[in-house]
């Protein structure tokens, strides 16, 4: 009789033990959902170049006879896509049948590949590092140079200031690859007060 109440106990420990976990299990479930359904409705924070942090990307200004475009060139693989003033209009690789001169089958873009290609040349250059700063933050509207030596970088007007400027000068130099100095006039929209960043 004392061995059959021992198993009956035991059996009765296991279901408790089973049920304890269970509803541990449950009650972890449900809280780790309602915080997501909690946290849909927040605005996200921005954390910089967060999408962009695995493709090159680069942002110019082409001359047209009516006027510049903007130019968003993103690496998909071997071929970079093309989108101007926002609409896309076709890819481009360099060909290697060409010797690795920049061809595209996409009629829409033919008129624009030269000059998309003599940016691409100077991107990584002094000159052309305005490309790759807009192409890797999106918090930057626009760059002007007021120097040869000084960019004046404009960041949207709800970005939070401190935590950009901070964040440009610890990861910026992971961009460059010329070794003159560059001083990069960061401001926001609107505002004259600017964070000086010394590259080099």
């Amino acid at each position: 009789m004392k061995e059959i109440q021992t198993i009956q106990l035991s059996q009765k420990t296991k279901a408790i033990i089973i049920g304890a976990i269970t509803a541990f299990a449950l009650t972890a479930s449900y809280l780790v959902n309602k915080r997501k359904h909690k946290n849909k409705n927040k605005p996200v924070a921005k954390i910089f170049n967060n999408d962009n942090l695995t493709m090159e990307r680069y942002v110019f200004k082409i001359p047209t006879d009516h006027g510049e475009i903007e130019a968003v060139i993103e690496q998909g693989g071997e071929c970079y896509a093309v989108h101007l003033n926002g609409d896309y209009i076709g890819n481009m690789w360099q060909d290697e049948d060409r010797g690795m001169l920049w061809n595209t089958h996409d009629n829409g873009l033919k008129p624009y590949l030269s000059e998309i290609a003599a940016n691409l040349s100077e991107a990584f250059s002094r000159k052309g590092f305005p490309s790759i700063l807009k192409g890797t933050y999106n918090e930057i509207l626009d760059t002007n140079w007021k120097t040869s030596e000084t960019l004046e970088v404009v960041i949207a007007a709800d970005t939070d200031m401190e935590v950009f400027s901070t964040f440009l000068k610890d990861e910026v130099l992971n961009l460059v690859t010329f070794e003159e100095h560059l001083d990069l006039m960061v401001k926001k929209e609107g505002e004259d007060y600017f964070v000086l960043v010394g590259i080099n």
